[in-house]
C-alpha cells in the first residue's frame, strides 16, 4: 500500500503556527527529522508520514495538547493552495463544502471527506482513507480536529450569514479536558461517536460567500481537477516529474536532463514514459505554469511581470501570451475579476 503524501505547503504553515509560538523552525524540523529544505518548496508534496512527527514534536515542544484547535484558528488560507481558492471562489457555503470534499485529497492523500444530505440535514464527514497508507488509521487526533475547527471557522468567517453547526462529533475519546473543544463549538460536540462529522440545518448553508466569484471558481476548479488527476497518476512518471518541477519551477524552467537526474532515469527513459502516457515534458511544464500562475496572481501585491520572472518566461509579454491561452483573458484582466 503506497504511503500517502500532503501538501507542502500545509507544513509550511504548521511550521509558521509553531513559530508564532516562539518554536524556531530550524530547531523544530530537527526534531521532527524534517528536511528544512522542504520549507521552500511550497508547491511539492511530502510524506505524510513527516507530519506525525511535526504534530508528535509540537505537543512535546509545546506542551499544549489542542494544537489542532489552535492552529486552525489562525491558519493562513493561502495553506489550502488552490483548494483554499475554489472555496473562497464558491457562491454558498453549501459549495463550499461540496468542493472541500472533491479536492480533499490534493491537501492531504489519506484524508476522505464526503458531503451528504438527509431530512434538512447536511453531514460532512471526514475520516482516513482506505487505500493509501496514513497516520490518520493510527493518530488522527489532531488532524481531524483541525479539519473540524476549520470548517466551522472558515464557514463562520465568510458566509453572508454565518451557519452554527447542529452536531460536531467524534470517532476517537474525549481529552482530559474539552473547555477549547466547547469554546469552539458549543454543545454540539460529542466524542466516541461512530464518525467524524459537522452537521448543519442544509437551509443554513444556502448562505452566499463573501468572496464570491464564479468567473474565479471557473478558472481554479479547473486546475483544481486537473491536480487531482495528476494525483492519481503520481506512481507514473508523468506525476512525479509534475511534482519535482512544482518544487524546482524558481526563475527558470529545470531541464529534462536535471528532471531524470532526480528520477533516477535516463532523459530518454524519461521522454519514451511520458509518450507512452500521453503527454510530453513540454505540456507538463505548460501545466505546472499555469497552475503556478493562477496561486500567485491570486496572492494580493503580486504583478504579472514578477509572475513572468518566477515561472522562468524570456519576458512579460511571453507570459502574457501563455495566460491567454490558458484563461482566455491577460493577468490584469484575471486580477480585476
Amino acid at each position: 500500500m503506497p504511503e500517502a503524501t500532503i501538501a507542502t505547503s500545509l507544513l509550511i504553515d504548521f511550521v509558521g503556527f509553531l513559530g508564532r509560538r516562539g518554536l524556531a523552525a530550524e530547531a523544530v524540523c530537527r526534531a521532527a527529522e524534517i528536511d528544512p529544505q522542504w520549507l521552500d518548496e511550497p508547491n511539492s508534496r511530502v510524506p505524510a508520514s513527516a507530519m506525525q512527527r511535526l504534530w508528535a514534536t509540537a505537543e512535546q515542544l509545546t506542551g499544549d495538547t489542542d494544537l489542532g484547535l489552535h492552529s486552525a484558528e489562525t491558519y493562513n488560507p493561502g495553506a489550502l493552495s488552490i483548494v483554499g481558492y475554489v472555496i473562497l471562489s464558491c457562491r454558498t457555503a453549501g459549495d463550499a463544502l461540496t468542493r472541500l470534499a472533491r479536492y480533499a485529497p490534493l491537501l492531504n492523500e489519506g484524508l476522505h471527506v464526503s458531503v451528504t444530505h438527509e431530512d434538512g440535514a447536511t453531514s460532512c464527514r471526514f475520516g482516513a482513507a482506505e487505500e493509501v497508507d496514513s497516520y490518520l488509521h493510527r493518530s488522527p487526533r489532531q488532524t481531524i480536529e483541525t479539519l473540524a475547527a476549520g470548517i466551522v471557522l472558515t464557514l463562520k468567517r465568510l458566509a453572508t450569514q454565518p451557519p452554527e453547526p447542529t452536531a460536531v462529533t467524534f470517532r476517537h475519546a474525549a481529552p482530559p479536558s474539552t473547555v477549547e473543544h466547547r469554546r469552539l463549538f458549543g454543545a454540539a460536540v460529542c466524542f466516541d461517536q461512530s464518525e467524524n462529522a459537522v452537521v448543519y440545518p442544509s437551509s443554513a448553508l444556502a448562505a452566499g460567500m463573501l468572496s464570491a466569484d464564479p468567473a474565479l471558481l471557473e478558472v481554479f476548479e479547473g486546475d483544481a481537477r486537473r491536480r487531482i488527476e495528476q494525483l492519481k497518476s503520481r506512481g507514473a512518471v508523468s506525476g512525479r516529474v509534475q511534482t519535482i518541477l512544482g518544487s524546482r519551477l524558481n526563475g527558470e524552467v529545470p531541464s529534462l536532463a536535471s528532471i531524470a537526474s532526480v528520477l533516477a532515469m535516463s532523459e530518454r527513459s524519461v521522454q519514451r514514459s511520458l509518450s507512452d502516457e500521453r503527454t510530453s515534458y513540454r505540456e507538463i511544464v505548460d501545466d505546472v505554469r499555469k497552475g503556478l500562475a493562477l496561486a500567485h496572481l491570486a496572492r494580493p501585491g503580486t504583478t504579472a511581470t514578477d509572475v513572468a520572472f518566477l515561472l522562468g518566461f524570456s519576458e512579460p509579454s511571453a507570459f502574457t501570451r501563455a495566460f491567454r491561452r490558458w484563461t482566455g483573458s491577460s493577468p490584469t484582466q484575471f486580477r480585476c475579476a
